[in-house]
């Protein structure tokens, strides 16, 4: 059975771009685990950031509640499904476990395709930003407002890793230039 298509849009080649990049994936996982963040939520406020746009609390709470329930009753269990065949259960057949979570894999990235679907389509009901911001200092605003928003306590680990998502997307020596 071959994968479902993804129609590529400006957010999902963003967020692909992002994820790849050094140190970049680890750091998003992490912020998943430990602030209890939706990576699509954090890539959203990127990738709007890399538009000079800096989400305000309004704008987060829509997003919010518009991939909820998904993440809750679609990517959350399929993650929890996919993460406990690593550890090898009983009763498998040998070779069933790692197979069954690259199948799972490829199914939660659809099912993670089909959030940002949603994140891109409620993108293009925003009103122009009212200014221009710098990328970093627009990314650190949302994720500090994302972060917020979800209570999360932002230890110097969780700090690290949003610092981690930030300055791969905009090095240093980037800004310094720009």
């Amino acid at each position: 059975m071959a994968g479902l298509r993804h129609e590529p849009n400006p957010f999902w080649r963003y967020s692909l771009r992002t994820y790849r990049l050094p140190g970049v994936e680890a750091a998003f996982l992490a912020l998943q685990d430990d602030a209890g963040t939706d990576t699509n939520l954090l890539l959203w406020c990127c990738w709007h950031a890399s538009l000079g746009r800096a989400l305000d609390r309004r704008t987060l709470r829509r997003a919010m509640a518009a991939t909820a329930r998904w993440q809750a009753d679609v990517i959350v269990p399929l993650r929890r499904a996919r993460r406990s065949l690593k550890r090898s259960p009983q009763g498998l057949p040998d070779g069933w476990a790692g197979e069954l979570r690259q199948r799972i894999g490829a199914v939660e990235l659809d099912m993670e395709y089909a959030e940002q679907r949603a994140l891109f389509e409620l993108a293009q009901t925003l009103p122009p930003a009212a200014r221009s911001s710098a990328p970093r200092a627009a990314a650190q605003a949302g994720v500090a407002r994302y972060l917020d928003l979800l209570g999360s306590v932002v230890t110097p680990a969780v700090q690290g890793h949003v610092d981690t998502v930030i300055g791969a997307c905009w090095p240093v020596e980037a800004v310094r230039r720009g």
